[in-house]
């Protein structure tokens, strides 16, 4: 074990999603081979679990549970560690005291308090405590990504931090169209917002026939297995597992064969661990079918709002009201990202019961911006709480691309609007890639006043990349214009910088000037995919990203034959020239032949000007460009 602090171990303490609070006293200790690990009979397991695991990680050999606190006071132990609530674990408060930290000071529900430092005695100390058994988790999490780790010894800084979430809800709906993720994408998933405070998981895959177009026929039992494992896993991190329905498409709203279908269904998850609930009316045709709902709605002011709140309604009271575990039920009401009011939204509003939740994109079906001012504008339509759907980073609009950028777009005081209770966001069909935009949207919801997107990001690509994270970021850069972010293109604009130098040099001096640093960032694109592939562990993500990390080479590499080209042109050097076309060409048909977008929209103008000169028609050549940006 290390007896001294590690070289920038400073500047190493970074907590995502970032604490409220966060105090470095001094330098620290080290842990030692053996620590005490101090415990209340309420600590919970998941955090006793994470914090065993960061531990024997660090290097600890043996840990030794204790919970006996006048043992502890007599006893000359270099480390110990207090894990447990505030309310139960006297140990705790008493240590916290002794390192002059207010146990209680602003936390909220989901908060913890941690502290670090050397108790009168002498005794390195670190103090994990909740205000719940989620804070008690949290701060286990936390605990992790303070310890500096270094020769496969660890340090522990001296610290103080008080922390808790912006919003009560803060999460992932699995609401998009196309191939639904794998059982262990979602168990995955789950590991991923556990480690970053994400509490909340709907299970809505559009195009599972059980969920939507079946939804009346019961899950088949290998299917069942898979949700019991999810919603138990949920539970073990402290995940809410909201199973939603969309029956929306094929109900008779007055039905009661259709209504005994729907419970039959929810019982069957409840048997097995589900208490939250969804059911959904988005993306349908909201005219009614039925004979039976046309008679007994027909004559309302807004029949199918009248006829979906008949059966919200009737499944708030006669299941959810008779499951005393159950939390509030959920809906996405037909008009769910519509501007203004409307006879359907005003209907809806006036006949669903207030406790069940509304969810809402934000005006648009992929809102650019969020602000406080539309979330109470909507609020007082629907005047119900309010749980947005955010369509970020989702990519169903376009299976072409991938939407790696942070989240931009929604303002910071939406925390501060009580009708918000909190934010799902819709990934991508593409699990792992999905992950490095969660990372920023996880510390935006924890955190929502002190969210910086670009530092954010950082984070999330050093976190996911490790030793290749330079890699990953320019893949990243490549995959990065959004509505969100105003199509911003971080790579084109590097590169159109050095291209305009590059232009500007033939036409006042050796090309060279300009090609050199020009063929240095064609190179890194060249090579960024096979580094990924390289040192990268994570399999599943290069399998999904496969053709954009191709075309991201192809695109390098076929930059690095334009340049070259130039270059042997300038020299008079025919023969070599000529190679370097004939190389161009193919490398443009490659690419051409890839239907995966990439935002580096320059890229395609640049090696259309090399081939052909300034003036000739791009279109003629090329056809419809391979990098175009979504608009």
């Amino acid at each position: 074990m290390p007896n001294k602090m590690p070289e920038n171990y400073r500047e190493s303490i970074r907590v995502s999603p970032v604490p409220q609070s966060i105090e470095i006293r001094d330098d620290g200790f080290p842990l030692t081979p053996i620590v005490w690990l101090v415990t209340e009979a309420k600590t919970p397991a998941s955090a006793m679990r994470e914090v065993e695991k960061a531990l024997y990680h660090a290097g600890v050999k043996e840990i030794e549970i204790r919970s006996n606190f006048r043992e502890i006071e007599a006893a000359m132990v270099p480390v110990v560690i207090y894990l447990g609530e505030l309310a139960e674990d006297e140990a705790a408060s008493k240590a916290l005291v002794g390192l002059h930290v207010d146990p209680h000071k602003n936390l909220q529900a989901e908060g913890y308090v941690i502290a670090s430092g050397t108790s009168p005695a002498g005794t390195n100390q670190i103090i994990l405590a909740g205000v719940d058994e989620a804070g008690t988790f949290y701060a286990a999490q936390t605990f992790r990504q303070l310890l500096t780790i270094e020769n496969k010894a660890a340090w522990m800084p001296s610290v103080i931090i008080h922390d808790w979430p912006s919003m009560p809800i803060r999460g992932a709906i699995e609401g998009f169209y196309g191939p639904p993720w794998s059982h262990q994408d979602r168990l995955s998933q789950l590991t991923f917002y556990s480690e970053h405070k994400m509490n909340a998981y709907i299970y809505a895959p559009k195009d599972d026939p059980y969920h939507r177009e079946k939804w009346r026929d019961p899950y088949p039992e290998s299917k069942m297995d898979e949700i019991r494992e999810l919603v138990d896993t949920a539970k073990r991190n402290h995940i809410t597992f909201t199973f939603a329905i969309s029956p929306g498409n094929t109900i008779a709203f007055s039905n009661d064969a259709d209504f005994q279908d729907l419970l039959n269904k929810a019982q069957a998850v409840w048997d097995i661990g589900v208490r939250s609930f969804a059911l959904y009316l988005d993306d349908i045709d909201p005219a009614l079918r039925s004979s039976q709902d046309q008679e007994t709605f027909g004559g309302d002011q807004h029949p199918p709002a009248a006829a979906q709140a008949f059966l919200l309604n009737r499944f708030n009271d006669e299941f959810i009201k008779k499951h005393p575990e159950a939390l509030p039920l959920i809906t996405v009401p037909t008009e769910y990202h519509e501007e203004n009011t409307s006879p359907y939204r005003e209907r809806f509003a006036g006949l669903v019961q207030h406790d069940i939740i509304v969810q809402w994109t934000g005006i648009g079906i992929v809102a650019p911006v969020i602000p406080a001012k539309d979330a109470r504008y909507i609020h007082g339509i629907f005047q119900h709480p309010l749980l947005i759907w955010d369509n970020y980073p989702v990519n169903d609009i376009d299976r072409n691309r991938l939407f790696l950028a942070p989240l931009y777009g929604r303002e910071a005081e939406l925390c501060k609007e009580e009708s918000i209770i909190g934010i799902t966001a819709n990934p991508m069909n593409e699990a792992e890639a999905s992950k490095i935009p969660l990372f920023t949207i996880a510390d935006y919801m924890w955190n929502a006043l002190n969210y910086q997107p670009d530092h954010s990001l950082e984070r999330s690509v050093k976190e996911f990349a490790g030793k290749a994270s330079d890699a990953l970021k320019l893949f990243v850069e490549s995959c990065y214009a959004t509505i969100l972010n105003n199509h911003a293109e971080p790579l084109s604009i590097r590169l159109q910088l050095l291209m305009d130098n590059f232009w500007r040099a033939k036409e006042t001096e050796s090309m060279k000037t300009g090609g050199d640093p020009l063929l240095q960032q064609f190179y890194a694109m060249k090579e960024a995919p096979s580094q990924l592939k390289r040192k990268l562990e994570n399999q599943n993500f290069l399998k999904e990203t496969e053709p954009y990390l191709l075309k991201l080479a192809l695109y390098g590499a076929a930059g690095e034959a334009a340049v070259r080209m130039l270059l042997m042109e300038e020299a008079r050097n025919a023969n070599e020239a000529q190679a370097q076309r004939n190389i161009l060409e193919g490398l443009m048909e490659k690419i051409k032949n890839i239907p995966q977008k990439l935002s580096i929209s320059v890229m395609d103008p640049f090696l259309h000007r090399a081939l052909f000169g300034p003036d000739f028609p791009q279109n003629s050549a090329m056809g419809d460009s391979a990098s175009e940006t979504l608009s």
